[in-house]
């Protein structure tokens, strides 16, 4: 029994012997084997599946934060210049002596100032006016379009330089060396293409010039803003808040170069008003009647300029006695551009970049400018009334 037994187990001890060698060389073949082709086609096709949605996720991510940042922006710009507008409104004076106490004038080119900086692909002159359908023949119509003969706010472009707006306020004085903070002033908003700085080489930047002239100089010119007639129609060769500075928002500093100080914003490319009376209906209720731009007017001096004054000698508007009435409710626009915005239309202008096959150079200008940028609108009422 013992000889069966030691027997046995020397057999038992040489088939568990063979079976681990044959596992070991398995495992010895299967390690040596490597890799399919399938199976590297399926690991590269899965890794490159992953990279590109890893690589979509980035790009959207980054695209939001850029939009998200560049509305921020545009947001705190236009609160800012809309508060100080709606400011100098709110204490807008009038006067029934025959001075013109307001006016606004869209400009057909840029020479107002005398101060723009021209480029190489300048601003459209013509495409940067649209107030009517008959201004944007392929725009989109409605009911609104129809029955008012005028875009939509927010569509409109209010020419190459934007609106060149004046009036007389008693807003509180921004300048601290003022003797009184609440005289009444004549300011002045227009755009002009400028540098930041009054450095030779500092890139030029659409700003949105706030001209304040002084309380003194205002008394001495009188309070007449007509564009031909009045005090505030030649350009100031040098000092700040000159009654020039309506007119050129950028003069000559003590050491002799222009000075930016009354810029009250950059990357403002557009900025316009509706002008409107507070009028009663048939039916007893109000609504607002507009009486700028005179989008019913057949000549441009009454679509593009309005006055508002008491002298008949200035009321060229025969058949609309109301056009140079003062304004009881304004509508502000302006047209804000986030800072990649205003590095891609600075490098079109430079020629740095070409418009797209089949783009005009001014279909361009405006579509850089449309996907770069916000409109922001806001309703003022205007208290004052003639005396």
């Amino acid at each position: 029994m013992t000889r069966i037994a030691s027997c046995n187990k020397s057999v038992l001890h040489e088939i568990i012997k063979s079976h681990l060698m044959k596992n070991s060389l398995g495992a010895l073949k299967i390690r040596n084997r490597g890799f399919t082709m399938l199976e590297l086609l399926v690991a590269v096709a899965v890794t490159a599946i992953l990279a590109t949605m890893l690589l979509t996720i980035t790009r959207q991510v980054v695209v939001t934060h850029g939009q998200t940042s560049g509305n921020l922006e545009t947001n705190q710009i236009a609160n800012f210049v809309l508060d100080q507008i709606q400011e100098d409104l709110h204490c807008a004076l009038y006067r029934n002596d025959g001075g013109a106490w307001m006016a606004a004038t869209i400009p057909e080119d840029t020479s107002t100032s005398g101060s723009w900086k021209t480029a190489s692909n300048p601003k459209p002159t013509e495409e940067s006016i649209r107030l009517t359908p008959n201004d944007w023949t392929d725009g989109p119509t409605d009911a609104y379009t129809d029955a008012k003969k005028q875009l939509h706010l927010p569509d409109c472009r209010f020419g190459v330089a934007g609106t060149w707006f004046r009036f007389f306020t008693q807003s509180p004085e921004l300048d601290p060396d003022a003797s009184v903070s609440s005289s009444v002033r004549a300011v002045s908003y227009q755009i002009v293409r400028h540098g930041l700085t009054g450095a030779p080489k500092s890139t030029p930047r659409y700003q949105l010039f706030r001209t304040d002239v002084s309380a003194k100089d205002t008394f001495y010119s009188g309070y007449d803003l007509h564009p031909v007639d009045g005090n505030y129609t030649t350009r100031s060769a040098n000092d700040r808040r000159q009654p020039g500075n309506i007119v050129n928002p950028i003069f000559m500093d003590e050491a002799g170069k222009a000075a930016t100080d009354f810029s009250l914003a950059a990357n403002i490319i557009d900025f316009g008003i509706r002008a409107y009376l507070i009028e009663p209906s048939s039916s007893g209720r109000k609504y607002l009647r507009q009486i700028f731009p005179d989008v019913n007017a057949t000549s441009g001096t009454g679509k593009y300029e309005y006055i508002a004054t008491s002298s008949p000698a200035y009321r060229t508007s025969a058949s609309h006695p109301l056009a140079h009435a003062f304004p009881e409710v304004i509508d502000l626009m302006v047209r804000v551009l986030t800072t990649q915005g205003a590095s891609a239309i600075s490098s079109f202008e430079d020629g740095l970049i070409s418009a797209p096959d089949g783009v005009s150079k001014e279909e361009y200008w405006w579509q850089l400018a449309e996907e770069n940028s916000q409109v922001y609108i806001r309703r003022v009422r205007i208290l004052s009334t003639g005396i």
